[in-house]
């Protein structure tokens, strides 16, 4: 029952590894045990140090911020440590982003899904899984095109990827609140559906050349 919950994002890993030859496989051990280590971290830290347990109630708004505090803030700052303590270049810290943050998913997704009391729909053993491998990819492109727009100092380019990387991250705790509240019906599944397929269209642009995100939108 939660086998795609569970394998879906380590396969996502190695296959983002493999398809990368600019870099050896075991360039991308030192991200991806720093991920798994963050996903391990938290959800212990969460399982017996957080103990109030969180019921939506108030409504959609409440729940989209909750939902953006719990799943996006610990990724956030364990993203931001990596930009500023990793000593290598822009172009391996970019590419290496993805394993980093979807190695943390790896161990925090099941967990938060597996404890929560959905844990056997539709939503969480499928549709949350994908929501977060596209949210990831997303961030971690935008990541590389913001970096390379600050270092040719161009300002209007670096805030108008800023505010994109704003509203991708704004995407899964929307959807998320649309499916838990029933809102539309299943709204969130079309929502789902053209999010995957977004992230598809700009896969194939980022990697049209030779497999890299050395392109500049």
């Amino acid at each position: 029952m939660y086998s795609f919950l569970i394998l879906s994002i380590p396969a996502t890993v190695i296959f983002y590894c493999c398809i990368h030859t600019e870099y050896s496989f075991k360039s991308f051990f030192a991200p991806i045990a720093i991920g798994l280590t963050a996903g391990i971290i938290s959800a212990i830290f969460k399982e017996y140090f957080i103990f109030s347990a969180y019921v939506a109630t108030s409504g959609f708004f409440e729940h989209f911020l909750h939902i953006l505090k719990t799943t996006l803030l610990p990724p956030v700052i364990l993203f931001t440590l990596w930009d500023l303590f990793s000593k290598d270049e822009t172009s391996y810290k970019s590419t290496a982003t993805f394993p980093l943050l979807a190695s943390f998913y790896a161990i925090f997704l099941p967990y938060i899904s597996i404890s929560s009391p959905e844990k056997h729909t539709f939503f969480s053993l499928f549709e949350n899984p994908i929501l977060f491998i596209c949210t990831t990819f997303l961030a971690q492109a935008l990541y590389l095109k913001i970096k390379i727009s600050i270092e040719s100092k161009q300002k209007n380019k670096t805030a108008i990827l800023a505010i994109a990387f704003i509203v991708i991250s704004s995407v899964l705790p929307a959807i998320q609140a649309l499916w838990y509240f029933k809102i539309f019906g299943f709204a969130h599944i079309v929502f789902s559906v053209i999010f995957a397929a977004t992230t598809f269209i700009f896969y194939k642009i980022a990697f049209r050349k030779e497999n890299s995100l050395d392109i500049v939108l």
